[in-house]
């Protein structure tokens, strides 16, 4: 608790020496070795109004002690004082300061976070420190953008203007954000990868309450005009996630194939975007709608995702809480997941066979545009070994895999990305668990977690990203900060 007590201290010195950088520095140092519950003890939220006289009073007192016996003695009271019920207790006008304070941090965030950068942008700080710009709002986000436009964000000038003290305050505490950030991007017992999974698993916790999606299509009570209201808030939230969730470019995103040969390993880059939700590419099977029953004046909405265009995006992108599931529990991409999971498979027998056979359609026009045409047409033919034996119950034996391919998949106006041609009954027959052996199993799973940005060379994606990535999460984090008013 010493230690607590001594932030403390050193954050009321701050407060009242607002100008000076090198307090504010020393402190912002300090704090990096402090735990979240202690960074919420000594940035409480205020859970009621109450007065402020005990701390105006214990400062004052702190501040005119005149000889170091009465020093140690006033600090000893005081400090007592500084319990986490007293805490939680302050007023809104010291959480004002709180938050003004925790705005000047921000400024030495930002120059940690981008300290190892190849390119050098200390000018963009030692100006805003010169001219005693640093603690404002507007000038963080500018030399926010000035460093993100380097960087290869889909979006110029991503970075708002974060006013601290408008941030938050309905479904989370308004300085919850800031503080999370200040400890997942800064804490030195962290690896970065670390650090970026515990962030990115605030940010869904963000997003599902401030910015849901999915319309509620379990709820079976409805009239006309509350599935009106669900549906728009719904397409509007999800409009303002894609605009949101823009994304960066990754060139270097680094693969390899014959994976179980190193002789005959073969690596190659290919551009992908990377995204931190894949519902910013959400599309639906149909239009989300309410479907009423008759006679009773209520009804349910019918909402069901384009699982195939969700997968197919994952040709093209690299979503970072999918690559987060990679490294806490699930172990594949979802896209992957879904095609080789059996109770997956078991529980979605409707259309599984069919999502399969459209994954590896998609993979072949992925690979057909790929401008590195010797690899391409490795990869093409790894893909039409596993497409010919897959499709050996519903094509005659001596069709080539070019005709199966023209035989299988019809593409028109109606349906520019191909429309499987069999009947369910045939469709069933190409079940992959059947015509694979358990090794050509693994080897496909893997070749298709390949081309569906799952396997990969990076052996730490979040460390080789991790600057763009912080960067990114920030912008998320604190955008949807300031929608949860």
């Amino acid at each position: 608790m010493a230690d607590i007590k001594e932030a403390l201290l050193k954050k009321e010195k701050c407060l009242k020496n607002p100008e000076d950088y090198k307090l504010v520095e020393g402190l912002y140092h300090t704090l990096k070795n402090y735990s979240l519950v202690e960074l919420e003890e000594i940035f409480p939220a205020p859970e009621a109004l109450k007065s402020q006289d005990l701390f105006d009073y214990t400062n004052e007192i702190l501040g005119n002690a005149s000889t170091d016996s009465m020093t140690d003695s006033v600090l000893n009271v005081a400090l007592a004082m500084f319990d986490s019920d007293t805490i939680k207790s302050r007023s809104n006008e010291t959480f004002e300061k709180d938050l003004k304070l925790l705005q000047a941090l921000f400024f030495f965030l930002i120059k940690d976070i981008t300290a190892d950068l190849e390119k050098d942008y200390s000018k963009f700080f030692l100006s805003a420190l010169s001219n005693g710009e640093w603690k404002e709002a507007s000038k963080q986000a500018e030399i926010l953008n000035a460093i993100s436009a380097d960087m290869d964000f889909n979006k110029a000038n991503l970075f708002l203007s974060y006013d601290f003290t408008k941030l938050g305050g309905v479904h989370y505490k308004a300085n919850e954000s800031i503080l999370r950030l200040f400890f997942n991007f800064t804490h030195p017992d962290l690896y970065a990868s670390e650090g970026i999974v515990n962030e990115l698993n605030f940010i869904r916790e963000q997003q599902n309450n401030i910015l849901p999606v999915y319309p509620n299509s379990q709820k079976t009570n409805y009239s006309d005009a509350a599935a009106t209201d669900e549906l728009n808030l719904k397409k509007k939230n999800l409009e303002t996630l894609k605009e949101l969730d823009c994304g960066f470019k990754d060139s270097s995103y680094t693969q390899s194939f014959f994976i179980s040969n190193d002789e005959f390993k073969q690596t190659f880059s290919r551009p992908v975007e990377c995204r931190c939700f894949q519902e910013s590419k959400l599309e639906w099977q149909f239009e989300p709608h309410f479907n009423p029953w008759k006679n009773k004046g209520k009804g349910k909405i019918i909402a069901v995702k384009s699982e195939r265009a969700l997968n197919r995006a994952s040709l093209y992108n690299k979503f970072l809480y999918l690559e987060r599931n990679m490294l806490t529990h699930v172990g594949d991409i979802v896209a992957v997941y879904k095609l080789f999971d059996r109770e997956y498979k078991d529980y979605e027998k409707r259309f599984w066979e069919e999502l399969v056979l459209f994954s590896m359609y998609d993979a072949r026009k992925y690979i057909s545009d790929m401008p590195d045409k010797e690899v391409a047409n490795k990869l093409m033919k790894i893909l039409n070994y596993y497409f010919k034996k897959i499709t050996s119950k519903v094509c005659p034996k001596k069709s080539s895999v070019e005709e199966r391919w023209a035989n299988l998949f019809k593409e028109s106006p109606e349906y520019p990305n191909g429309k499987i041609t069999l009947e369910t009954k045939q469709l069933k027959k190409t079940e992959i668990f059947n015509l694979l052996d358990a090794d050509e199993l693994t080897h496909f799973k893997r070749f298709m977690g390949l081309m569906y940005c799952s396997e990969n060379d990076d052996n730490d994606f979040f460390v080789r990203n991790r600057i763009r990535i912080q960067l990114y999460l920030i912008h998320m984090t604190l955008s949807l900060s300031q929608m949860d008013v």
